[in-house]
């Protein structure tokens, strides 16, 4: 049962009129309906629910929802994740709400707080180009698998990636219009793509807004679809991609330096020979596998910056390690491999930050 109330004419605190709200769901309960009751005493430019295959049970909320008023309510055959049901709303919203300055992404199962939400538009009204998260405290009553789950995603996105949020997961959030087009060409589906909106958000150098928002955990998260460490260690294996290619390069490098220097005895020629191909691997890879850079007219200036690193990389280690010329194969490699894994921190550094940097600007 709704009981929205009309706007106070003269309470201009309710009028977001110029941002979107979203709100992907999967086999609701009433705190979806009490959700869309409270968001509906705002003004918002558009409220889009999608209903990501859930059951014929739960038919009936999203039937009810629908009949108010500039509620819009798209539903999927099957689930598809929550990814998914983000890209649908996302796409929904920039056909038909195209003057909107952004989104906010509210989650259904009653863990977020409409003054929370509110908080997020009154910030997004005064930052209207910045990305905003609604960052959740994680206390002594936190489920213990969304607590472990949470911190090992935060301190991985901060040591490798140089992310530094307290809370990754969180699904309130507001995302400025002009970053959407970005996000709807990630390819995760399921809840992993939230991070990977965060690591893209990031390669785009948005100004990045925390607001605490309340914890709300109910019936200890039995309400949420998201699993605890199953679905986190998902996301995780998102940051696994930045060393998997690396480790792999590293393993086609070692094989073909071998393989060179035994025929040939020269550590420069093994080490450019072995470079080179393993370097054309690295940067395939790497461009699409894990830095996301799909832009065909970056690709010349990517593949040219890409071959100086190289280049640099490879004299490098050719220079220091011809300090061992002569020495027993099993030395020699030794050191290869002490002086690689040195450069490697020095390469990533370079690709994430000069060669497949995504500005926005």
């Amino acid at each position: 049962m709704f009981l929205v109330k009309p706007l106070s004419k003269n309470n201009y605190m309710n009028d977001f009129s110029n941002i979107c709200i979203l709100i992907p769901s999967l086999n609701p309960d009433e705190n979806l309906t009490k959700l869309v009751d409270e968001l509906c005493q705002y003004k918002w430019k558009k409220i889009t629910i999608i209903d990501d295959g859930s059951s014929n049970e739960t038919k009936k909320i999203f039937d009810n929802i629908s009949k108010v008023s500039k509620i819009t309510v798209i539903s999927h055959d099957n689930n598809q994740g929550k990814g998914a049901a983000l890209k649908t709303g996302f796409k929904n919203i920039k056909l038909h709400a195209k003057d909107s300055c952004g989104i906010i992404t509210v989650d259904a199962d009653g863990q977020h707080l409409v003054k929370d939400v509110v908080k997020i538009a009154l910030a997004a009204n005064n930052n209207k180009n910045a990305v905003i998260f609604g960052v959740r405290g994680f206390g002594a009553n936190t489920p213990i698998a969304s607590l472990i789950g949470n911190k090992s995603s935060r301190y991985l996105l901060d040591a490798m990636i140089g992310i530094k949020i307290d809370d990754c997961q969180t699904g309130l959030r507001y995302l400025p219009a002009s970053v959407i087009e970005d996000l709807l060409i990630l390819p995760s589906s399921g809840y992993d793509y939230e991070l990977e909106c965060l690591i893209k958000i990031n390669n785009l150098e948005y100004n990045i807004i925390q607001i605490k928002i309340e914890t709300v955990y109910i019936d200890s998260n039995k309400g949420s679809h998201f699993k605890g460490l199953v679905d986190s260690s998902k996301i995780l294996l998102i940051l696994s991609r930045y060393s998997a290619v690396s480790i792999s390069s590293f393993g086609i490098d070692i094989f073909l330096f071998t393989l060179a220097l035994s025929y040939n005895g020269s550590i420069l020629f093994a080490t450019i020979f072995a470079r080179i191909l393993s370097g054309s691997f690295n940067f395939i890879f790497n461009k699409l596998l894990v830095f996301r850079s799909y832009d065909k007219n970056k690709l010349l200036k990517e593949s040219t910056l890409y071959l100086c690193l190289l280049g640099i990389i490879a004299l490098m280690s050719a220079s220091i390690l011809a300090l061992w010329e002569g020495s027993a194969l099993h030395t020699i490699l030794l050191f290869k491999v002490l002086i690689d894994t040195s450069l490697f921190f020095l390469s990533f550094y370079a690709q994430k930050n000069i060669i497949f940097t995504d500005s926005k600007g």
